[in-house]
């Protein structure tokens, strides 16, 4: 598809209140089991709600992967943590993504393979984990993949020099603080001819990424994550702007 525009989000009265959401608050047990209750609802929702969704029954023909959206505190502050790929890989180098890839034939399940490639990616121990999710499979950009998101907590409070990226699968880590993504500054949408809106994001600036853009199926899983998480607070409705007719200067 070809998007038709990109959009910066102007203000709106009463969309977000950027508020940085302390640790033992949002990742807190209570926070989890709302979660759940709010994926549980999205599973039951008709697929056609959701863009990109993967029916059930059709997950057994395509290829199978997983993302890992990793829920951790970073000083103090609650963040999603993302990696910039490799530009040596072949598929979506460059990229900002969700830690994650295609099963093996070791994985019993998305879980699995979500947290086995995590581990490999950034060298961070698949049982310091807290599994709170796993949200609807979705198509990926080729067609033929099915991938599952999973959401998950990192237990304990996330040093960045303890990381271990592999240098062949990512080139660095980014980090996005829950208040940030909700700020109007920080968001966009690309609008489809086919009729239909995606969100971007953008991230601090960083030493190897100035303000990374988060774009496409992962921009997708953040908003998915961060509605399940967060309702109360954002508030994001992505708008589908009608085409604008030129008026002839001579009427």
């Amino acid at each position: 598809m070809i998007p038709r525009k990109f959009f910066p989000f102007g203000n709106r009265r009463g969309f977000c209140c950027v508020h940085p959401f302390s640790v033992c608050e949002l990742f807190s047990q209570e926070k989890r089991k709302s979660l759940q209750d709010k994926v549980s609802k999205l599973h039951r929702a008709r697929s056609s709600s959701i863009r990109g969704v993967v029916d059930g029954d059709q997950i057994g023909l395509l290829k199978r992967a997983a993302v890992l959206v990793p829920l951790v505190s970073v000083n103090g502050q609650s963040c999603l943590l993302y990696t910039a790929r490799s530009s040596n890989l072949r598929s979506h180098g460059g990229e900002i993504s969700f830690p994650g890839g295609k099963f093996d034939s070791l994985d019993k399940n998305a879980e699995g393979a979500a947290l086995r490639e995590t581990e490999e990616e950034l060298g961070l121990n698949r049982n310091l984990f807290e599994i709170w999710a796993q949200l609807p499979s979705l198509q990926g950009r080729d067609g033929k993949t099915a991938i599952t998101p999973i959401i998950a907590l990192l237990r304990e409070p996330l040093i960045l020099s303890s990381l271990k990226p592999n240098p062949e699968e990512v080139s660095s880590i980014i980090i996005c603080t829950v208040a940030e993504l909700c700020q109007e500054k920080n968001q966009a949408f690309t609008q489809f001819r086919a009729g239909y809106t995606l969100p971007v994001y953008f991230g601090q600036q960083t030493d190897d990424n100035r303000h990374p853009k988060i774009w496409g199926l992962t921009a997708i899983i953040t908003h998915l994550t961060l509605n399940t998480l967060i309702p109360d607070v954002y508030k994001l409705k992505l708008p589908f702007v009608k085409k604008i007719r030129r008026i002839s200067s001579d009427k």
